[in-house]
């Protein structure tokens, strides 16, 4: 193995050299190839994981075409590798908790929403493709180490998303292969028992160095602070990339997940008694036995055609397949327990196999034209996508006698199996954009998609049929460039959302429509420092809101609303000086309001900040410390007898310092939740859990 990694190595070293040796052969007036390497070389976004940045120059995340930081009409924020390494975030919920808007609803140990600018974030993408949550959230925990970054895009993106959702687009950019052979491995061990290995490997697997490959591997297992909770998750990826010919490239890769946990909560705990009065425990508390466990397991495949052409054209095909099968058996409490007599609360224990399958296939070409004596771009393309998701289980409920019977309440005898149906989702969403430069200072960018779906089947005893054909949401973005680092911008975006929330009468609501408004500033300043301040207003009817009642079947019962947002957010990221890194951003909901002017959703934080540095210390130039905040004001949740329970503001403070100890190896240390805060992790429900208490890693990296 080592001698192959000295010749995959040697091979690089001789390829760049030779690369070297004819650019100085040339004669020095070749300005027109030098221009065309530099084309090149912007064609795509650079990896993060070789910029070492907190910031990236450039993204596709919002129409495809790629386009500086401070040329987007939108916000747009990104985690980027070395911010993923820094602070140890192998979780996606831990990841996301840093990114600039973002509130993460950890409702129950095993399943999340996501939310930003007070509407709820109903699709992830990898790599610019991808579908909207089958149940409207996310099961699992998902693993960090197969991605190069992650590109936050707020407001709609109904142009590639094939839905607007005022919300945010979340892009997933996974690692790619590189020509030079590169190797990492770290060692990770934990606060109640935690233990992480992962490696990652990548290099040309030939000498001419067309084809390429790389695997990423990762273990991981920890107890808990939650009573009785652990969890293993095992990650494999592999890819190939296979240059066929000067201009034509073939991908091949595919991801495998494992999640298995026990005891995880479903549901969570109740937080008020029968009479109303909240209701506290220790931070270890759950109600879930020893025999509940939720395991979880993830394929995803996926390939890529791309072809590249001499005046600047290219034609991308990508086709994914994923698979997710859930295996669980869990314990939930309903109802509030009174103060005297200790009855009043009600169990369910629940079997269930659920099995989810996506297809997805995307082409686009993108490219510049010329009109009125200038160069623009055009990008078209279109996405078709088949989802399906089908469950099986088994429901017993009764009386509990108290909530202190619940840690040991013994497991039914189950008996059989229920089929609670099946749905499936097809979509097919056509779209196009162009970026016109109309003048050296000003660049406009209009688009529109076209949708056309049908959703079919009997799912929990609903009927999930609808369908629409040839939809059409817009798209205009507008950006004046001040100076060479400032420029102004406004974007419009129409919303169009199909759901599958169900109302009172069983149906599955009408499709989510609105329109979404931002207009900011943008600065890129040196060191690769990006400043964006935005002010965003959403208007949206059918909007989902719960109305904390479920029915027969267990199902939560939705009703359609008109809500409008209004709200401004400020975001700092990149490089303030060789020795200082930054990720930073605040955001304020002034207002998110109903059809009466109610308060909507008062458990999402009107305000928060999300802050992390790094910083290279003098005179100890192998040691890099840094910290990070995560703040947010007090929310609320309002029960339909009116009583409420609040968790007021915090904040939770992480640390980190990573020394390098020589060229291949380095030390790194992490705490996390300084203060020891003790904080409710939801309120999106009316049930929760706390927070994990301070805990810290130590993590021994080896690299090549």
């Amino acid at each position: 193995m080592q001698q192959k990694a000295l010749a995959l190595a040697l091979s690089a070293i001789w390829a760049t050299n030779s690369f070297a040796a004819e650019q100085t052969a040339e004669n020095t007036n070749t300005l027109p190839e030098v221009k065309v390497s530099a084309q090149a070389e912007d064609s795509a976004p650079k990896p993060s994981e070789k910029t070492k940045s907190y910031s990236v120059k450039s993204t596709e995340t919002a129409t495809r075409l790629n386009t500086s930081l401070k040329e987007t009409p939108q916000s747009i924020s990104v985690i980027t590798r070395e911010q993923i390494d820094d602070f140890k975030l192998t979780s996606v919920n831990d990841l996301l908790d840093m990114a600039t808007g973002i509130k993460v609803e950890r409702v129950e140990t095993d399943r999340t929403y996501y939310s930003a600018r007070g509407s709820d974030i109903t699709n992830f993408q990898i790599d610019g493709i991808g579908v909207p949550f089958q149940t409207g959230l996310m099961i699992g925990d998902m693993d960090t180490a197969i991605y190069d970054r992650i590109e936050v895009l707020r407001g709609a993106n109904g142009l590639l998303t094939s839905t607007g959702n005022p919300s945010a687009t979340i892009n997933f950019i996974r690692k790619r292969p590189t020509e030079e052979f590169q190797a990492k491995l770290s060692v990770t061990a934990g606060s109640w028992d935690k233990r992480r290995v992962e490696a990652d490997v990548s290099g040309s697997l030939n000498e001419a160095g067309n084809v390429r490959g790389r695997i990423v591997l990762a273990n991981q297992n920890r107890n808990s602070y939650l009573d009785r909770n652990s969890q293993e998750r095992n990650l494999a990826y592999g890819i190939i990339e296979a240059d066929i010919t000067e201009k034509t490239t073939v991908t091949l890769g595919h991801t495998y997940q494992q999640n298995d946990t026990n005891a995880p909560t479903w549901g969570a705990l109740p937080l008020r008694y029968a009479d109303g009065s909240p209701r506290t425990y220790s931070r270890s508390t759950t109600p879930s036995p020893d025999w509940t466990y939720w395991n979880n397991q993830t394929n995803i495949t996926f390939a890529e055609l791309t072809h590249s052409f001499n005046n600047g054209w290219k034609i991308k095909t990508q086709l994914s397949s994923k698979r997710e099968v859930g295996n669980t058996k869990l314990f939930y409490l309903d109802g509030y327990e009174s103060r005297t007599t200790g009855t009043g609360l009600i169990y369910y224990a629940g079997r269930y196999r659920d099995t989810f399958k996506e297809y997805i296939a995307d082409i686009y070409a993108s490219g510049p034209f010329n009109l009125a004596g200038r160069e623009h771009e055009l990008v078209i393309g279109t996405s078709w996508s088949r989802a399906n998701v089908h469950s099986i289980g088994n429901v017993t409920s009764s009386t509990l006698s108290s909530f202190n019977d619940s840690a040991t309440f013994e497991q039914p005898d189950w008996t059989s199996w229920n089929n609670y149906g099946s749905r499936t989702q097809k979509r097919l969403n056509s779209y196009t954009a162009a970026k016109f430069n109309v003048t050296d200072k000003l660049k406009v960018t209009t688009g529109a998609s076209m949708l056309t779906y049908k959703y079919d089947g009997i799912y929990y005893f609903a009927d999930n049929s609808a369908e629409a054909h040839n939809k059409v949401t817009p798209y205009v973005g507008a950006v004046f460039n001040l100076t060479d680092q400032h420029s102004l911008y406004a974007s419009y975006t129409g919303i169009y959302n199909p759901q599958t929330a169900i109302d009172k009468n069983k149906s599955i609501l009408p499709p989510l429509k609105g329109k979404n408004y931002e207009a900011g500033f943008k600065s890129e300043l040196a060191n690769n420092l990006n400043f964006s301040f935005a002010l965003f207003k959403s208007v949206q009817e059918n909007l989902a809101q719960s109305t904390n009642t479920y029915d027969e079947n267990g199902a939560l019962i939705n009703e359609a609303i008109n809500a409008t947002t209004k709200g401004y957010e400020f975001d700092l990221s990149g490089e303030v000086n060789d020795r200082l890194k930054v990720s930073s951003g605040y955001t304020r909901l002034m207002s998110v309001k109903g059809d009466n002017d109610q308060n909507v959703k008062p458990y999402t934080p009107r305000n928060m900040v999300k802050l992390s540095a790094t910083y290279r210390v003098p005179n100890i130039e192998k040691l890099k410390v840094g910290a990070s905040v995560n703040w947010q004001d007090d929310v609320h949740y309002v029960y339909n007898d009116g009583a409420s329970v609040k968790q007021d503001s915090y904040a939770l403070i992480n640390l980190m310092a990573n020394y390098e100890l020589n060229k291949h190896w380095s030390a790194a240390l992490n705490v996390y939740n300084l203060t020891n805060e003790k904080y409710l992790s939801s309120l999106m429900t009316g049930q929760s859990y706390y927070g994990a208490p301070m805990n810290a890693s130590a993590t021994l990296t080896w690299q090549y």
